[in-house]
């Protein structure tokens, strides 16, 4: 119980801090030039994804890292609330507060991001006037961003040849908008790089940077609890070694593995981590969960226990959830990315200078000894499952067999 106090006060400073940060970073992101286009971007819905299983496997994974649902956090933090403690109202408000805090901190990114792009579709077109005043000798002042388009349409009519052989950028805000980065590289290129052009940038890169810490740091308390509170309450670890000893030891442990995502090829591991531990697995351990609370601990003694604790029993919604949608939205979502990922080769984004189309990402095949290496993360995560349950069954058959050997458990 005390680690869970200390994890709370900590939390209310972890938590809150970034919410703080991200209303500075609205309130100043809507006031730059560029805004609006990335506003539009953010909410302008693109219904041909929805037909790539990818997309709806990464929507998943995202829900499951937002929620820190299959993570066992969740489960641990619950496990230190009373006993009638009003669990639909817990879900309902996580449920709400997520996506809330989701659209909130998606504004400001896309206000930020919409920025940015602008300002490379500026520079795309200033160029192109750089070579257009140098070419058909126009004062500088005479062509501007405003009538940029007047006088390409102009030139292109009247010398169509001298305006092709100045080999002009194709300058189109959709493409910048569409070329910014995702995960490691928003946070730590893209948005970096915007923020770099915002006035005071000192400012707001210390705080970008703060922010960003203490999300992986409340993060990290919850996925720390999920670990230690059932080795606590399965009395694994020996009654001699200190909570805080074992907590450090944990935290070593991890910061040991991370190192390899500080080498030169740490990014590359990075992708392969994510795409491998932190979503399929997830999956088929949430799927799991459902089945064994559902169908073998059983929907009613569930529905039972909820009534017992908040004095009302799940609705039909819930109902609906627990036995049918849930379950076969997972069991589908995994299917669709087995079938997709067996018809091709796993490829990574690789930095090569000597690519053609450099700078963009030079998309190669892993080698073949990195595929057991892949194998062997997707394993590891739910290996404990199978193990389990088979130890679960033979105890089950033991008990079975020595029932039936002696039907009367009080006969000497």
């Amino acid at each position: 119980m005390g680690s869970a106090k200390t994890s709370s006060s900590a939390i209310y400073v972890t938590v809150t801090f970034p919410y703080l940060v991200l209303t500075i970073f609205l309130i100043r992101s809507l006031t730059l030039p560029g805004a609006t286009d990335g506003l539009i971007y953010l909410f302008t819905p693109d219904w041909e994804t929805l037909k790539n299983p990818d997309v709806w496997l990464d929507a998943s994974t995202q829900i499951f890292f937002s929620l820190s649902l299959a993570f066992g956090g969740l489960i641990a933090f619950s496990s230190y609330n009373v006993q009638k403690n009003d669990c639909e109202r817990d879900a309902l408000i996580v449920g709400l507060v997520n996506s809330f805090t989701s659209i909130y901190a998606s504004i400001p990114i896309f206000a930020i991001l919409g920025f940015k792009a602008n300002e490379n579709f500026n520079k795309c077109r200033n160029w192109n006037i750089l070579r257009l005043t140098n070419s058909f000798n126009i004062g500088d002042e005479n062509i501007t961003l405003e009538n940029y388009d007047d006088w390409f349409n102009y030139f292109n009519n009247t010398d169509p040849s001298e305006v092709e052989s100045l080999n002009l950028k194709t300058c189109n805000l959709q493409t910048f908008l569409d070329e910014s980065a995702s995960g490691t590289g928003l946070a730590f290129i893209v948005f970096t790089e915007a923020v770099i052009h915002m006035p005071g940038s000192q400012v707001w890169a210390v705080l970008f940077f703060i922010m960003l810490f203490s999300l992986g740091l409340s993060s990290m308390f919850g996925n720390l609890e999920g670990v230690l509170t059932p080795l606590l309450d399965l009395s694994i670890i020996p009654a001699w070694i200190p909570k805080e000893v074992f907590t450090g030891l944990i935290c070593l442990t991890s910061f040991t593995v991370a190192l390899i995502f500080t080498l030169g090829s740490g990014n590359y591991w990075l992708g392969i981590f994510n795409n491998y531990v932190g979503s399929m697995p997830l999956l088929i351990i949430a799927f799991f969960e459902i089945i064994s609370v559902v169908y073998i601990y059983g929907i009613n003694r569930f529905n039972d226990d909820i009534e017992w604790m908040t004095g009302r029993r799940p609705n039909i919604f819930w109902q609906a959830t627990w036995r049918f949608i849930s379950p076969l939205m997972l069991l589908v979502v995994f299917v669709a990315y087995v079938v997709v990922e067996a018809e091709k080769r796993p490829t990574y984004n690789a930095w090569n200078p000597d690519y053609v189309n450099f700078p963009l990402a030079d998309v190669q095949h892993y080698p073949e000894w990195v595929y057991a290496i892949c194998v062997l993360l997707s394993v590891l995560p739910i290996v404990s499952i199978p193990l389990v349950a088979f130890y679960r069954f033979m105890g089950f058959l033991k008990k079975y067999i020595m029932n039936r050997n002696n039907p009367n458990p009080y006969q000497n």
